[in-house]
């Protein structure tokens, strides 16, 4: 567990909550979209991570950090139209979001849990393996 005041560390859980629902539902809105990426919905996205990466470096969940990092990185990709996201990235970016959910939920145990299979996926999405 970290050093904070159990305060702190609810904080962080309420607001992760809510940052992580909103990015739910709108990479699901962007998956289902035919037209043109909305990059608006995209920033938000990329804000939503960011910011659960910066707060959980913070407080010393060290793998909630790693994989909201690599989320990041990605999102960055297709902000930058580096990535063009098909399927294959909306369900990464959801897989990574259900996990993030889980390991928010018991953030006493998140530095011990195992986000190798989501954090691969999501690295070779990032350097463009098959």
């Amino acid at each position: 567990m970290t050093p904070f005041d159990e305060s702190i560390v609810e904080e962080f859980v309420i607001e992760a909550k809510e940052h992580l629902e909103r990015v739910e539902r709108d990479l699901l809105s962007l998956e289902k979209s035919k037209d043109a990426l909305n990059y608006d919905k995209i920033n938000e996205i990329f804000r939503g991570i960011h910011t659960i990466k910066g707060a959980s470096g913070f407080l010393g969940f060290i793998k909630i950090g790693e994989l909201s990092h690599i989320m990041e990185t990605l999102l960055a990709m297709i902000r930058a139209k580096e990535a063009i996201p098909e399927g294959k990235h909306f369900d990464s970016l959801l897989k990574g979001v259900d996990l993030l959910k889980t390991m928010i939920d018991d953030t006493g145990s998140s530095n011990a849990m195992d986000i190798s299979n989501v954090h691969s996926v999501l690295s070779s999405l990032i350097n463009k393996k098959p």
